[in-house]
């Protein structure tokens, strides 16, 4: 497409309208990142600026990229100034905490929503996180802690830790989370120690580690769904 003008396109193909009269769905992530930055620059539309900034490799290509990305970085690109890398981010952000709100409602039990519910947190980490999330007894989620943030590899947390959570959650049962930023969710020889340390820990004290979910962004690893537990 050259350089010429939203309006210059017929009506039923300008971002805004199509999506008053089509919805949301039928718009690309181009279109729709264009509403969200209004106008162009250097040149461009907003829908040629908003396909740019999507297939820029410096900003890792797509809206993945575009979430990971700071706000200076994106200031980096012509056309995108402080106001539209901040409206940028902003979107993005709401997005996520809308999938963590979607799925909070659902009753996560089991190791795949688990990992569906913690897996958007662990989106753009750095360091090693870890959370303990506490149930009743008829498997409710009632609480949600941060209980460490460690390195790029190591996440340092003692069980002593995780068990003053669950005492002051009241609860019968726990699932330790932590995220690995490697992307590799495959256990350390420490995460295997600390859950058998828990399992062990957990029996004597009548507060039960159901599971031990490692996540990534996109992929998680379940102690329990490979017996390991």
């Amino acid at each position: 497409m050259g350089n010429f003008l939203i309006k210059d396109l017929p009506l039923d193909e300008r971002p805004y309208e199509k999506l008053y009269s089509k919805g949301a769905k039928h718009l690309s992530d181009a279109e729709l990142l264009s509403i969200i930055i209004k106008t162009g620059g250097d040149g461009k539309n907003a829908t040629e600026l908003a396909r740019k900034l999507l297939s820029c490799p410096d900003l890792g290509g797509g809206l993945k990229g575009l979430y990971k990305s700071g706000i200076r970085q994106l200031m980096q690109h012509k056309g995108i100034g402080k106001v539209k890398a901040i409206t940028i981010k902003a979107s993005l952000e709401l997005a996520t905490r809308l999938k963590v709100v979607e799925i909070n409602r659902q009753n996560v039990s089991s190791p795949e929503q688990i990992a569906e519910y913690m897996m958007p947190k662990a989106r753009g980490l750095t360091k090693e996180v870890c959370w303990i999330l506490c149930f009743d007894v008829r498997m409710n989620l009632i609480s949600e802690s941060t209980i460490s943030i460690g390195t790029l590899d190591t996440s340092i947390v003692h069980p002593r830790d995780i068990f003053l959570e669950v005492i002051k959650a009241c609860a019968h049962s726990f699932i330790l989370v932590h995220n690995h930023p490697s992307n590799n969710v495959k256990p350390s020889k420490s995460d295997i120690l600390l859950t058998k340390r828990l399992k062990k820990s957990g029996i004597l004290l009548g507060m039960e580690l159901r599971d031990h979910i490692i996540v990534s962004e996109e992929k998680y690893f379940s102690f329990l769904t490979q017996s390991m537990l």
